[in-house]
């Protein structure tokens, strides 16, 4: 068996020792290194002497075991290994290991790919083998630009690099949900690094650490709804989407000395510099002073506008940053991310091109020249071509789509002109079926039931359309799909329903264009030829769309003649669906459910558990049009209308929306369902202190999860928290509990977890073993203008937590104001009794605890003081009012 090492594995004092186990476990001798598992976690350990163990797994790559050694042990202290997270490790949790038959299959992880160059392996949610692209970017020195396509790993490679940039760190990016899973992956596996604090950002809350911008953000949903209730009727511009991005990625965002674009500048902007032609521009400029008009009066806010007014007010704050899917991200946004560097050039950005699903305009050139006077192609710039996600055959009709592209207009940039290889091991299938209602049964038949086909289309139109044929609850947009990947993808009219628009893409590009395996960089031969703009979208969101089937294709098309079709070769017609039909259990499908939320799609996860439950599911959109209708009195609805509300109203718990049928419809099930609804609130908190789960499945199969008791507010999380109920605990988050609500006195479930046990009634075990469970991701707190981000790693984190989760035990509201603080007295004998575990030694000194509420108090002049406290007197700290605190 190969060996492969942790790349910060240190066996300082103990090589010799280290060397000789190697060999034993190389040579599959598990008896003389004395292997034994640690029962229910998964690793094993071999003995070094008499106090040291090597703790290590097994992994498996193309039919080869891997022995992957984590770190050493010391003195039998598994608790303060990092791998097994504080675990209590004793001698009746191991069990003997003869030999390599004796390691279950269960016990051995997959790994996607292995450098035999390379003896390390890096280690983020999963285990990761640098190739040796990767390798050099990995060693390369800020700045530095990673180009890399969908799968190419280049979002693993930037949080490992992460790893290594010390002191202050931003990551951002402008999904939050992309910021939260990146969050979720480099703290996984327990990993911290003392040596650096890091702000997981996504633009908006980086625009809030300024600022809190007036209003609310402008998104496409926003504006296209305007424009199709108002404008569309004077302008007559047939796509809503093409002006968005020319506000957002052209009249806005790709200027950088100035708020917007004025008339003069934007109709005297080159032919490549924007999607209309010049004879075009005065009209849509007169739109455009339209749009600003109802961003006032609507009070919305456009987030480059707002980035170029904040340009001044940026103060230096990182050391680094971090910017993933740069791609997605405007000029003036980027400019004002950066402007917050300590030091320029102490930036890492990743992205790709081809997958811009977002109005923005962006080419790696216009990144070039705003940040650099030199070619990037030296030490700054490298590109990843290496796919480790799709199998081959995805890979080629990916690479066909790119050949088109840049045959058709010409190649946006050098840097985004190359083709994808793949490493996978599957071959992949391409299937093509003629449109049908036949095919359509069918196929929903074999796939409905399984969490490994998702269906693709190109707008919410489609999904609407398509929803009624295809019943599983994975049917995304194409904006909806970006970072998502699923073993199978079925494509359903995605270029039909825009056949006009993919024919014109096809035009000129023939068969031979497809032969050549490289991308030849080359300008469109006609430069007033607008279609490179125009169409980017469309052929981006099918490039988006390939790409994310790990395996197999599945294309269900009605224009079957279209060029692009043939182009691609995709049209080896199957009058049937030969797939069998699979199925998925409820762990799976629950599991799905989890990380799509996880990544904010909470349309498809309600619609898992909906499924789950035997419910039919009603969306947030039409529920949203529903709601219009009925409430407006000028408009007309339907007794079918009401119910369908009502079902969404209580299958999504929305308590006020079932108030307001009952209120202003005087709906007689929405009465109803509020009397129960009481009842229950009334019941819950009594229910989980006695342990009474079937009550409480009943309950909370009804109410949801998340129902609050009468009383306090206390949801059942809270209460089994409280009072330290570990069955009713493991229940509630099994069934996606909110970790991060509060109650009414502003309390998270963490919060009552620290009151049980300064109440004496749980133990420091349950402490420890529950607090990083519960814990949320950070906490937010908005305070005079401004958000402050706290990292639930922090020392302020913890006091703030703790402060008010004990605060009302140690005075009452009602108290005269200098006594309702809680003195350092109180505050030291509360912390000298938290387990080693969440508070190491130094965290402990009065000194330091001093130090920290000192520094976060209100008023203290101090570029990191997150405004947390306020001094009522000496040495005597509350939580500070008026500051509005939000966890997750």
């Amino acid at each position: 068996m190969q060996l492969l090492k942790y790349n910060e594995f240190s066996a300082k004092g103990l090589s010799s020792k280290l060397k000789k186990v190697e060999e034993m476990l190389r040579a599959g001798d598990f008896k003389s290194a004395e292997v034994k598992k640690i029962k229910h976690l998964g690793y094993f350990r071999a003995k070094l002497d008499r106090e040291s163990r090597l703790l290590f797994k097994f992994a498996k790559h193309q039919g080869e075991t891997y022995i992957l050694l984590l770190e050493v042990i010391p003195n039998h202290e598994y608790d303060k290994s990092r791998f097994l997270k504080g675990a209590s490790v004793k001698e009746n949790h191991f069990s003997e290991v003869a030999g390599p038959e004796d390691v279950g299959e269960d016990a051995v992880d997959p790994i996607r790919y292995v450098n035999q160059a390379s003896k390390r392996f890096h280690l983020l949610d999963k285990v990761i083998s640098l190739d040796s692209d990767q390798e050099e970017i990995y060693n390369l020195p800020a700045p530095l630009i990673i180009i890399g396509s969908a799968g190419s790993g280049k979002t693993a490679l930037t949080l490992e690099k992460m790893k290594g940039y010390p002191g202050h760190v931003a990551y951002v990016s402008l999904s939050p949900y992309l910021v939260e899973n990146a969050q979720r992956i480099y703290e996984s596996y327990g990993y911290e690094n003392p040596k650096q604090e890091i702000d997981f950002l996504s633009f908006r809350e980086y625009l809030e650490g300024i600022q809190i911008p007036e209003g609310k953000e402008l998104d496409y949903r926003s504006f296209e709804r305007w424009y199709e209730r108002g404008p569309r009727q004077r302008f007559k511009f047939k796509e809503p989407y093409k002006l968005f991005e020319e506000f957002k990625g052209v009249l806005t965002g790709s200027v950088t000395d100035a708020e917007f674009l004025s008339r003069e500048r934007y109709e005297e902007l080159g032919v490549k510099q924007s999607i209309f032609l010049g004879s075009e521009r005065s009209k849509v400029y007169d739109l455009f002073e339209r749009y600003l008009r109802f961003l006032k009066e609507g009070g919305y806010y456009d987030s480059n506008m707002v980035a170029y007014q904040y340009m001044d007010q940026v103060a230096p704050k990182y050391d680094f940053i971090i910017v993933d899917e740069v791609q997605d991200v405007t000029n003036i946004q980027l400019l004002l991310i950066l402007k917050s560097l300590k030091t320029p050039g102490n930036f890492l950005l990743s992205g790709d091109a081809n997958q811009i699903v977002h109005p923005n305009f962006f080419s790696w050139s216009k990144i070039k020249s705003l940040f650099f006077n030199q070619d990037l192609k030296g030490s700054a710039l490298r590109i990843l071509k290496t796919n480790y996600r799709n199998s081959r055959q995805v890979t080629k009709l990916s690479n066909d789509l790119l050949k088109i592209k840049n045959a058709r207009f010409g190649s946006i940039d050098k840097e985004s002109t190359y083709l994808i290889n793949t490493v996978a091991d599957k071959e992949g299938k391409i299937h093509f079926y003629p449109d049908s209602d036949k095919v359509r049964k069918e196929l929903n038949k074999r796939t409905q039931d399984s969490a490994k086909f998702a269906v693709l289309v190109l707008d919410k139109e489609q999904k609407a359309r398509v929803s009624k044929d295809f019943r599983t609850p994975l049917v995304f947009t194409i904006q909806e799909a970006k970072g998502l990947e699923y073993e199978n993808i079925i494509l359903v009219n995605f270029i039909s329903d825009h056949d006009a628009e993919f024919r014109t893409i096809a035009k000129g590009v023939s068969a031979s264009d497809l032969l050549d395996e490289n991308l030849r960089y080359s300008r469109a031969r006609d430069k007033t030829n607008k279609d490179q703009e125009a169409y980017k979208f469309y052929i981006n969101s099918l490039y988006v769309a390939f790409t994310r089937a790990v395996e197999n294709v599945h294309i269900l098309e009605t224009k079957t003649k279209n060029e692009l079709l043939q182009l691609l070769g995709v049209m080896d017609t199957e009058e049937e669906v030969k797939i069998e039909q699979q199925a998925s259990d409820e762990e799976e499908w629950l599991e799905e459910a989890r990380r799509l939320e996880l990544q904010g799609k909470f349309e498809q996860a309600e619609a898992i558990r909906a499924r789950l439950r035997g419910i039919e599911f009603v969306g947030s959109d039409e529920a949203e049009l529903l709601e219009e209708r009925i409430f407006d009195p000028e408009a007309s609805h339907t007794e079918k209308d009401v119910e369908r509300l009502f079902l969404f109203a209580r299958t999504r718990h929305r308590i006020d929306l079932v108030q307001r049928l009952q209120k202003e419809l005087n709906y007689g099930p929405a009465k109803q369902y509020l009397g129960e609804y009481q009842k229950a609130q009334q019941q819950l908190a009594a229910l989980v202190r006695n342990n009474n789960r079937k009550k409480v499945e009943r309950i909370i199969g009804k109410f949801g999860v998340d129902l609050p008791d009468a009383a306090e507010g206390m949801t059942g999380l809270m209460v089994a928290a409280q009072h330290g109920k570990i069955d009713m605990l493991y229940y509630f988050l099994e069934q996606d509990a909110n970790r991060n609500r509060q109650d009414q006195l502003g309390r998270t479930a963490l919060q009552h977890l620290i009151l049980g046990y300064d109440r004496r009634q749980l133990n420091k075990f349950l402490l420890e073993t529950w607090y990083p469970k519960l814990a949320p991701s950070a906490g937010q707190c908005r305070y005079d203008g401004r958000l402050y981000i706290i990292n639930h790693k922090s020392m302020e984190f913890f006091l703030y937590n703790a402060l008010n989760a004990i605060r009302l035990d140690v005075f009452a509201p009602n108290d005269p104001l200098p006594r309702r603080c809680l003195l350092m007295d109180d505050f030291m004998q509360f912390i000298e009794e938290m387990p080693s575990s969440l508070l190491p030694d130094y965290r402990r000194k009065r000194q330091y605890v001093n130090s920290i509420l000192s520094k976060h108090e209100v008023g203290r002049d101090d570029p990191y003081n997150r405004k947390l406290f306020v001094r009522r007197s000496r040495g005597c700290y509350d939580v500070l009012p008026g500051a509005e605190m939000t966890w997750g």
